[in-house]
């Protein structure tokens, strides 16, 4: 059977989707190897590098000796705090991969690296979906060129590898929706559910894209009387998937599957909870303080362009006008879907814009669709170079601040917030957990005494024991419990109060460091030393 022209037509666009969407995901899998050395380790980092060896060991013994992993597997998928562990998992599979060959933290990070590769890929897949190959290059380039983004997509954390999953389980639902052949929209449901789960075995707050994108099936059936298949199939593959990745829960499913499905009844919930219950009607606004504190004006301008674009756009398609209903809302969903999860407290805490990475590729989207948009009202005939210019306009002062800030993307402080000075003065995290003690690694090993005691403050354990094993730390270093006992002290400075900071200044007697690791001259971490222990 003769293709029609319109399917033929729809798969040379897809093709150039695809080649475009591998140029950005091996485009961003070059650039992020480069640079996986550069930022330092912190306490969520070590945290889930530690279960993620765990568990990846526990697997790899099983063949070997299927007893013994069994009885481990509870507490290496459990522990005192139990979350989905999919993403983790398979940074230790990575990193057990990878480990002979000599590489321990770039091991570790390889496997982000791969998530941040596949993120961009669905990412401009759905960008030339839904505006071309402008798009297409566009949205992955305002997603990555925005410090923290880049900085989280180096880090070996489940969350980058969770907003793949969403960006992945909208754009298969897409896909299903639109299909031109009954085997092809088979295809996409199987693709939305198994990334859907995916999404819900790597987070706790992956569970909410299946309400969502409930939404999206009421109002497309409202406007077009279709039935959605997708719905039902991610409704049953979703919780398939996440009984497969997370063994903890075989044991007793009932028990415990409120960890998996209901981010409330999991202990990690809890800290952001009281921090909104504290902040009283300012906690659901936390996640739009953050975000329009942190991503760079420019590309901040564009994606609150394109949010109001794509209501605009929502409107009209209301109205009956010749904008897709199905798009513009699938991308609000998509946009605004994690925010409101993190406001209400559903998301996982974490520090800075974690907790709902998921809406940024979203956003790179709106602000990249907004940009083409201006550029053809603007000046039809010239489209093409006047969307250049913007673009350009757009993304060179956000390029210039992320290179700026790396190591330190976790510092990172746009132009509403004065910059590092700025949101020092107000009071903003510094760091998201002691990573910038890396920057004093080099000093503390030329200046400190041989057989030294060092307290590392709040600096995980586990990365001081990877510094030390990448030889980054002089093995003769040893360390201590608190600052009493200690020749010198690590300080990474996060906010305020800087209690730890004025317990050294007791136990030293000295408010003065010997070294230091600065941006824009605000400090982030800082080294003290008694009299005598500085060569």
């Amino acid at each position: 059977m003769t293709a029609s022209p319109g399917a033929a037509a729809e798969a040379t666009g897809r093709g150039g989707g695809r080649r475009i969407a591998l140029a950005a995901a091996g485009v961003t899998l070059a650039a992020l190897a480069l640079l996986v050395r550069g930022p330092g380790v912190s306490r969520d980092e070590a945290e889930a590098m530690a279960a993620a060896g765990r568990q990846a060991g526990v697997l790899l013994s099983a063949p070997a000796h299927p007893l013994r992993a069994a009885a481990d597997a509870d507490a290496a998928f459990g522990g005192p705090r139990p979350h989905p562990p999919l993403a983790e998992t398979a940074l230790g599979l990575v990193h057990a991969s990878l480990a002979k060959a000599g590489l321990d933290l770039v091991a570790w990070r390889l496997g982000a690296v791969l998530f941040a590769a596949a993120l961009s890929f669905v990412l401009a897949l759905l960008g030339h979906d839904l505006g071309g190959a402008g798009l297409a290059v566009l949205a992955p380039l305002a997603f990555w060129l925005a410090p923290r983004h880049l900085h989280q997509g180096l880090l070996a954390t489940p969350d980058l590898a969770e907003a793949a999953a969403w960006i992945a389980t909208f754009l298969a639902w897409r896909r299903a929706l639109l299909a031109a052949s009954r085997r092809l929209q088979l295809r996409w449901i199987a693709a939305a559910a198994i990334a859907f789960g995916a999404a819900a075995a790597i987070r706790s707050d992956g569970w909410a894209i299946l309400p969502l994108l409930a939404v999206h099936a009421g109002a497309v059936r409202l406007r077009t009387r279709r039935a959605i298949p997708a719905l039902p199939a991610m409704a049953v593959v979703g919780p398939l998937v996440v009984l497969a990745a997370w063994p903890w829960l075989l044991r007793a499913p009932l028990a415990r599957a409120p960890a998996a499905f209901f981010p409330l009844a999991a202990p990690a919930a809890w800290p952001f909870l009281g921090e909104v219950v504290r902040n009283g009607p300012l906690g659901p606004l936390y996640p739009l303080a953050v975000t329009a504190l942190t991503l760079p004006a420019a590309l901040l301008a564009a994606a609150a362009g394109g949010l109001v674009h794509a209501v605009v756009r929502l409107g009209g398609a209301l109205r009956g006008g010749e904008a897709s209903l199905e798009d513009e809302l699938l991308l609000l969903l998509g946009a605004l879907g994690p925010l409101g999860l993190a406001a209400a407290g559903l998301a996982p805490f974490a520090p800075g814009l974690r907790p709902w990475l998921p809406a940024m590729p979203f956003l790179a989207l709106l602000a990249g669709r907004a940009l083409l948009a201006a550029a053809r009202t603007t000046w039809p005939a010239r489209a093409r170079p006047l969307a250049g210019a913007l673009a350009l306009l757009t993304l060179y002062p956000a390029l210039r601040a992320t290179i700026h800030h790396f190591p330190h993307g976790a510092s990172a402080w746009n132009e509403i917030a004065g910059g590092a000075p700025g949101a020092a003065s107000l009071g903003l995290a510094r760091q998201d957990g002691g990573e910038a003690a890396a920057a004093v690694l080099a000093a503390l090993a030329a200046h400190a005494p041989r057989g030294a005691r060092v307290f590392w403050g709040a600096v995980a354990p586990g990365a001081v024991e990877l510094y030390r094993r990448e030889g980054r730390l002089r093995a003769d270093l040893a360390d201590a419990a608190g600052p009493e006992e200690a020749d010198l002290a690590v300080v990474a400075v996060e906010g305020r109060p800087r209690e730890l900071e004025a317990r050294v200044w007791t136990a030293f007697r000295t408010a003065r460091p010997v070294a230091g690791a600065y941006l824009d001259e605000v400090p982030l971490a800082h080294v003290y030393a008694r009299p005598g222990a500085w060569r």
